[in-house]
């Protein structure tokens, strides 16, 4: 199974790691190097606007069980200014086939900054995916080390040839404890993707909705990536 988290993985990832994890003997670890045009979250940008290399390394062991971490550059937003600092999350869970089809997936992650503590958080996940979507529901109880949080994630893809596939993402976002627009955001993604070997390319158009008129900054509407997995 694959991070929600980059917190940014494409659908195809996620349905081919939950399908392996339902094979009774796929242990196996994998790695990808990823350099995106600018690190967003949710639509959110932990970048300040700048290229970031990224990795992720990832095992998943027989029973469905996975285990992973992924590292990036980050830029965090305080009272004295951005600050500069690297992003660490580690996660683990279990994925499985149900008999109709369905798969499923639950597991926990923990994200920590190096030099921003306070905004760490842990989050749990659960959810489900069927051939080409996935809908997933992560629960943080301090969600940047502010108020609990809810985020629903939906990931779909089209494919149009062998190499090249649409990308579709929407996600909810709900931070208890805030009224109206500043406790509510919707983040949109499409993108086309090409698999060139073991690069895959990518290139799309992003937006936010909702959230407080003064927060934190939003993603750039246009991104790009390219990732090398080994």
């Amino acid at each position: 199974m694959r991070l929600p988290v980059s917190r940014f993985p494409s659908s195809l990832a996620v349905l081919l790691s939950l399908a392996c994890a339902g094979a009774p003997a796929c242990a196996q670890t994998s790695g990808n190097l990823t350099l995106v045009s600018e690190y967003t979250v949710r639509g959110i940008s932990l970048g300040a606007g700048r290229p970031a290399v990224q990795l992720r390394i990832d095992h998943d062991a027989p029973g469905g069980w996975y285990a992973g971490g992924f590292v990036s550059p980050a830029v965090l937003a305080g009272p004295d200014g951005n600050r500069e600092q690297a992003e660490l999350i580690v996660y683990g869970g279990r994925a499985g086939r149900l008999p109709s089809g369905l798969s499923w997936d639950a597991g926990i992650s923990r994200a920590s900054f190096t030099r921003d503590g306070g905004y760490g958080y842990t989050e749990l996940h659960a959810g489900l995916a069927l051939d080409r979507a996935s809908l997933r529901l992560f629960l943080s109880p301090a969600y940047y080390g502010d108020e609990g949080s809810a985020y629903l994630d939906l990931n779909a893809f089209h494919p149009l040839d062998d190499k090249l596939r649409l990308n579709f993402h929407a996600g909810v976002l709900h931070i208890f404890g805030y009224s109206g627009e500043a406790g509510n955001r919707a983040d949109l993604r499409v993108a086309l993707a090409a698999t060139l070997g073991d690069c895959t390319l990518q290139l799309g158009l992003q937006t936010v909705l909702g959230g407080p008129d003064q927060g934190p900054p939003r993603a750039r509407a246009l991104f790009g990536s390219a990732a090398l997995s080994f």
